[in-house]
């Protein structure tokens, strides 16, 4: 998801039923979709998703994004 100030999260290993599309308005609080299984080498970890946050194309600490409110 592109937000507002360069900012851009990635939400990975969520099931294959999106709520959303490429190119969809998203607003706080709107579910994107469900947690899922979809990383194959990863099935021993149970389901579970990987939450990414960059700053202008770069990596950052999602705890940093998450608390910059």
């Amino acid at each position: 998801i592109r937000h507002t100030g360069g900012y851009t999260t990635r939400y990975s290993s969520l099931s294959e039923d999106l709520a959303v599309k490429t190119g969809d308005t998203v607003t706080l609080g709107q579910p994107i979709g469900c947690v899922g299984d979809t990383a194959l080498v990863e099935t021993a970890m149970g389901t579970h998703v990987h939450f990414g946050v960059t700053y202008q194309d770069t990596p950052m600490d999602p705890n940093e994004f998450l608390n910059m409110n």
